[in-house]
């Protein structure tokens, strides 16, 4: 056993724009304390979404050091506020220097390798899937065999290919046993994941390159199980947290007739990863609601096809503009997520988009502004194309809450900054209007 002991540490920054705590605990640490001890390695979790001023995650970490005296440290690392992260871990070193660091998560999995050239203090990475990965390193098996490991001899660093797990149930689901569950935000709800992986190309996404383009599905019988528990749990709301909970519409047609026969749709479903519009149909609505789901929303993003052409969401508007009246008809309480300022983007595109939104009535929609992350492919073709930034992706990426109505670029032939914030001001009217319509009804 190279390793028989881990700390686990979440960063958490309320900047990051989702609140001042997580409402419930960090899934990809869960999977990952839970996998680890079913080897009978243990495992501490420090997760700074408890509440826990992230100006003192030094102070934190190292009692939690001094207390669980660990083999490893393993952080989960994010591309937000990314630079204020990677200051706490060189500190860190510096003070348990004998205690090697390995790093994981969404930016972790995008810059791989990269990360240990520039990071001397940083032992490994581990891209995309880490429960295996993370375990084959502390079992003690060879550093070139360990799939998705980057690792560092003497002075060269090596990247091995990553290999993402084809059956889930491999992986036992999170009981956060180390976790303290009465800090988090909604202590009555809990996250599932029922499935991993993003087959589409939209452009602006990070996610097919996290956790692989394959996409992987638990059974509706392992999902009962873990169903089962959390209600057994004093759980009353249930967050799925799927990219893509409707790729495969037997396996929901049977998790929904599974839920009914038990008796589990007494319990509030919430599809936080929304439904994409071509995976969606009547008969999956309607199994949907028999299963206790209220809310469904729907990543949109453009009301334009011109721009859906642009980002390869892959959708029409008209599909869009069918599946919303179908879900209204239907009694959903529907929201819509749109992002403004695309490249190529003008104000009659802007147009499209705020009368889609406003056409039925549903119950909430969102217009986030445009933030380009790297290793994405409109990166990519913002750099080809020469495009202009106001700011320096370090500033928007670590101010991330201050840039939610700042816009980053100007692109021969979109809306200039002047045009941008007046979209933005526009969509915070016709969200204020579909609230209101939505509190009278």
């Amino acid at each position: 056993m190279r390793y028989e002991s881990v700390l686990l540490v979440n960063f958490y920054y309320p900047e990051s724009g989702y609140g001042e705590r997580l409402l419930f605990p960090p899934i990809g640490l869960g999977y990952l304390s839970e996998y680890l001890e079913s080897f009978n390695i243990r495992t501490e979790v420090l997760d700074m979404g408890t509440g826990k001023n992230m100006d003192q995650a030094e102070d934190f970490i190292s009692k939690y050091i001094d207390e669980f005296n660990p083999d490893l440290i393993a952080i989960s690392l994010n591309s937000i506020c990314f630079l204020r992260s990677i200051e706490i871990i060189g500190n860190v070193h510096d003070l348990y220097s004998k205690i090697p660091i390995v790093v994981g998560g969404p930016h972790a999995s995008s810059k791989g390798s990269e990360l240990l050239k520039k990071y001397d203090f940083l032992e490994y990475i581990i891209v995309r899937e880490g429960e295996k990965p993370l375990y084959n390193l502390c079992s003690g098996e060879k550093l070139e065999n360990i799939a998705g490991l980057c690792w560092r001899q003497n002075s060269t660093v090596y990247q091995n290919q990553d290999l993402s797990s084809k059956n889930l149930s491999d992986f036992p689901f999170p009981r956060y046993k180390r976790f303290q569950l009465n800090l988090y935000g909604n202590p009555d709800a809990i996250g599932i994941l029922t499935s991993r992986g993003c087959p589409y190309k939209c452009v602006f996404c990070q996610q097919s390159s996290l956790l692989g383009k394959n996409w992987r599905g638990r059974t509706p019988e392992d999902i009962m199980n873990e169903i089962r528990y959390w209600k057994e749990q004093g759980k009353k709301t249930i967050h799925i947290l799927d990219d893509n909970f409707g790729m495969n519409h037997q396996r929901i047609l049977k998790a929904s007739e599974l839920i009914v026969k038990e008796g589990l749709n007494d319990i509030e479903y919430v599809l936080v990863g929304g439904l994409r519009i071509d995976q969606t149909n009547e008969k999956i609505l309607l199994a949907l609601k028999n299963m206790g789901v209220q809310v469904i929303p729907f990543g949109i993003e453009s009301g334009s096809n011109k721009i859906l052409k642009f980002i390869r969401k892959g959708i029409t508007s008209e599909q869009a503009d069918s599946l919303i009246g179908l879900a209204t008809r239907m009694g959903f309480d529907v929201k819509l997520f749109f992002i403004l300022g695309f490249p190529t983007e003008t104000m009659d595109d802007v147009q499209m988009s705020f009368d889609l939104a406003l056409k039925y009535p549903i119950a909430s929609a969102r217009f986030f502004n445009l933030v380009p992350y790297s290793d994405t492919p409109l990166m990519r073709w913002l750099e080809e194309n020469n495009v202009y930034f106001y700011y320096e992706y370090d500033e928007y990426m670590n101010n991330f809450k201050r840039f939610q109505r700042i816009p980053i670029f100007e692109c021969h032939g979109g809306m200039s900054l002047d045009e941008k914030l007046k979209a933005l001001e526009l969509a915070d009217e016709v969200v204020r209007t579909i609230e209101e319509r939505h509190s009278n009804s």
